[in-house]
């Protein structure tokens, strides 16, 4: 639950890098543990948005910077992606352009969110991005969880990846950012294990670590193994259409007012 002093604080964050950078917020949203709905005590605030400048910034020699860095301290992390470079990353499959669209916690929306989600569900490649999604899984396990002792918080790097590779495989779309979306999906024996380690993680600081859990560390490597054989076996994807990126994005900047530095 988040308290007002907090949302007023981010608005204001916002407020100023638009006047401060001269851009125009498509959406910002909440990333990370807290949209995945298992944040610690003391998570901090990963805000994240999608920004696009006026018509004639784009008509230069030397294009606007498409990446903002505005603040990262121990209670904020505020940065963002420019438009078209959101829409490039889109092309490619790339999970977080999907995670924040879809974010349950939105600080900032306005008239194009809803079609800019439209028009990424027009060239999502539903087999590539669970392959983005397995491939973060395998990064955690390699990294993290391959030890006596394991951050809490990286079982759920690992685990939600695991499910929304699968829904992915499954639904052919976009899996839903909330975990609690995703838990129907493990297996019975697993949920139990589940909110052993949602505990663990809710009522830990962010850093806390603890003993492996083996019967979490058993499922993780058979699902990822299963998951990686189940998309070798599937056909590729056809290259997308990107005419519905480019007419998006020249309508949004041909309409963008010009906003005062």
């Amino acid at each position: 639950m988040m308290n007002d002093t907090i949302q007023e604080q981010i608005q204001q964050k916002l407020d100023d890098l638009q006047q401060q950078r001269g851009c125009q917020l498509l959406l910002a949203v909440e990333s990370g543990s807290r949209a995945w709905g298992y944040a610690s005590a003391d998570s901090d605030y990963d805000v994240r948005c999608i920004y696009y400048y006026p018509r004639e910034r784009y008509l230069a020699v030397r294009l606007p910077r498409d990446t903002v860095e505005w603040e990262l301290n121990e209670v904020f992390d505020i940065n963002g992606w420019e438009l078209r470079k959101s829409l490039g990353l889109a092309l490619k499959s790339n999970l977080t352009v999907y995670e924040w669209v879809d974010s349950p916690i939105v600080y900032r929306t306005g008239p194009w969110h809803e079609e800019f989600r439209n028009v990424l569900s027009k060239v999502l490649r539903p087999l590539m991005l669970a392959s983005r999604y397995l491939g973060m899984a395998a990064g955690t396990i390699h990294r993290y969880l391959m030890r006596d002792a394991v951050p809490y918080k990286q079982y759920f790097y690992a685990l939600r990846p695991l499910l929304a590779a699968r829904w992915a495989m499954q639904e052919r779309k976009a899996a839903p950012v909330p975990f609690a979306d995703l838990r129907h999906l493990l297996p019975d024996d697993m949920q139990s294990v589940t909110d052993e380690l949602l505990v663990l993680r809710n009522n830990s600081s962010e850093k806390a670590i603890g003993p492996s859990h083996p019967a979490a560390d058993a499922f993780i490597a058979r699902e990822l193994a299963a998951l990686d054989n189940m998309l070798a076996s599937m056909p590729n994807e056809p290259e997308p259409d990107t005419s519905p990126l480019d007419d998006f994005f020249r309508r949004v900047v041909s309409n963008a007012g010009v906003i005062s530095a």
